[in-house]
């Protein structure tokens, strides 16, 4: 029996959490992200509330939901603001949530996972492609000057909806592909209205004609992540906010944001928004101040992994069992619900349960390569049917106006 060499492709909260789970198993793991700090992915999602699915998967790994309840904010209510005198109507969830930006999240599950002498954390390169070789190794090529090759037993993708380790298999790739939505957003930062709770999301709506609607988070910091949510059918009346279709026209920050290529272009959009919020939504634009329009980002058409054909015939890994997909590389889900993250880190528990399950097949407490290589598939062939129906639900709330 071969002891497994596990190189986990993407620093994500998927891929940071896979790590420490099977850290918890007594398995090692490398774990490769391109960013070279946990806050470089910004622009990519400003804020993520940890609902029960999320808290569940993080109460799997030691210590990662304590960690996670003393950095988080609670999300105990949503705040219906009115936009035009600012009253607000409190509803209570049922399930509290945790409150989160994306970098403070990673940034809790990478101190947990850098005190474990079983995770190696390696950032600062991404994956170019991977390939199995003829002996049944995995070869992971780093996207570095050197182009860099790592080897391994086994490989999990967590590298985001653009997946190179998926886009490396064609068994893979080809069971679907990335799918547009008709909304996108706007996002802003701004410091926190006075007599604002940070137990809460906010929720801003202007009248129905704009076809637009606005979700205000706190943040640890003191600041307030912004976002517009806005559709095609927003453009009617806004066409200023139109996303580019590349990046001639405007600059993209990375994967997700935009904003016009000049000083002047950028002034305008900022004057422009201003003018839109201080009309519709004036008690808003009041607390939130002008500054805040000099931050904005137009962001992408959403997006999502639409696999095609039936739930029964989809799998997340190789036929061998060498890689396997989790988080977005295996189920990119649109921001509608916000369980795109929850699925994610549930994702990696599955994978782990797996493992479990096939070692207490075998009566042993040792997970070897070849146990990992039967748990990759079982896994593969079983996430789908519990991901893709919330992917499907969530990309049809991005195609209508709520």
């Amino acid at each position: 029996m071969t002891d497994p060499k596990i190189i986990i492709c993407g620093g994500g909260p998927a891929g940071l959490l896979q790590a420490i789970l099977f850290a918890d198993l007594g398995v090692a793991t490398t774990v490769i992200e391109k960013a070279k700090e946990p806050d470089q992915w910004g622009t990519k999602s400003f804020t993520i509330i940890i609902g029960e699915r999320g808290q569940a998967s993080l109460s799997r790994g030691k210590g990662c939901i304590e960690a996670a309840k003393e950095k988080a904010l609670p999300r105990s209510f949503v705040y219906i603001v009115d936009a035009k005198t600012g009253e607000k109507k409190c509803i209570p969830k049922k399930v509290p949530g945790l409150g989160f930006s994306r970098s403070l999240l990673v940034e809790c599950l990478e101190t947990i996972a850098s005190e474990s002498p079983l995770i190696t954390i390696k950032r600062g390169s991404g994956v170019s492609h991977v390939q199995t070789l003829e002996n049944g190794r995995v070869e992971v090529t780093l996207d570095d000057a050197s182009n860099t090759t790592l080897s391994a037993t086994h490989v999990i993708g967590a590298d985001g909806k653009w997946s190179s380790v998926r886009n490396s298999y064609q068994t893979l790739s080809e069971q679907g592909e990335i799918e547009e939505c008709k909304s996108f957003g706007v996002h802003m930062m701004a410091k926190k209205p006075e007599g604002w709770k940070n137990d809460g999301t906010y929720v801003i709506r202007p009248s129905p004609e704009c076809k637009f609607y606005v979700i205000a988070a706190p943040l640890a910091t003191g600041e307030l992540s912004i976002s517009m949510v806005c559709y095609k059918d927003t453009l009617e009346r806004y066409r200023f906010l139109e996303p580019p279709k590349d990046g001639t026209s405007k600059g993209w920050e990375g994967e997700y944001s935009a904003l016009p290529s000049t000083e002047a272009g950028n002034s305008l959009l900022s004057k422009q928004l201003a003018d839109l919020f201080e009309k519709e939504l004036p008690a808003f634009y009041k607390m939130i101040g002008a500054d805040a329009f000099n931050t904005a980002r137009v962001n992408r058409y959403v997006s999502w992994f639409h696999v095609k054909g039936d739930v029964e015939d989809v799998s997340y890994s190789t036929s061998d069992g060498k890689v396997t997909l989790i988080g977005d590389a295996a189920h990119a889900i649109t921001p509608s619900m916000g369980e795109g993250c929850n699925t994610a880190m549930e994702s990696a528990t599955k994978l782990i349960d797996s493992v479990v399950a096939e070692m207490k097949i075998l009566k042993t407490t040792q997970c070897t390569s070849e146990i990992l290589s039967k748990a990759f598939i079982n896994y593969g062939t079983s996430r789908p049917k519990d991901a893709i129906p919330i992917q499907q639900k969530s990309a049809a709330a991005s195609n209508t106006m709520r």
